[in-house]
């Protein structure tokens, strides 16, 4: 089967392989948004992982040691080419071998510090404005860090809302 891009929107790329996703690592077919947990501290990874699974959204986490948290799964690393199957990723600045440009070029979502390397390119989605690429904590609270993705998972349920935030990801770099 022959895929004509020209006429595939990105965003039904990326459902596409979020299915292809879901069929690899047994995620339910429930999940709306899968997610990428690279975060270097062990508790605040075990904690973002255990709310994240709570609210209902999936993850693989980047390293650290295999837990028994449901639609959360461990590996050493994500494969380039299922990227873009995710829809957001949890990024620390801790955690070495993220290819942050990467992961925006896949259209995922950065929820990461305010302070970062890429401070001058990236800023907070307003979903009022249609502005920003991504949702930023100010404090390395594990709270806070939730408190992004739950930010995110809010903005992504209006449709308008998503695609503008992803047009403005993709556009970044």
């Amino acid at each position: 089967m022959e895929m004509n891009t020209s006429k595939t929107s990105i965003r039904e790329i990326k459902q596409m392989a979020k299915k292809n996703l879901q069929s690899i690592y047994s995620f339910p077919k429930a999940i709306n948004s899968l997610g990428i947990i690279a975060i270097k501290d062990p508790k605040k990874r075990q904690f973002v992982s255990e709310w994240i699974a709570a609210i209902g959204l999936g993850a693989v986490v980047i390293g650290g040691e295999n837990t028994d948290i449901a639609n959360i799964i461990t590996v050493e690393k994500v494969s380039q080419n299922d990227l873009v199957g995710f829809d957001f990723f949890v990024f620390d600045n801790e955690y070495e071998g993220v290819d942050v440009i990467q992961y925006m070029k896949a259209g995922i979502t950065p929820i990461m510090p305010e302070q970062n390397v890429f401070s001058g390119m990236l800023q907070e989605f307003n979903p009022m404005k249609f502005e920003g690429n991504g949702f930023f904590w100010n404090s390395d609270n594990p709270y806070c860090i939730f408190q992004k993705v739950v930010a995110y998972t809010e903005n992504i349920k209006f449709p308008e809302d998503r695609r503008v935030l992803l047009k403005n990801i993709t556009t970044t770099f």
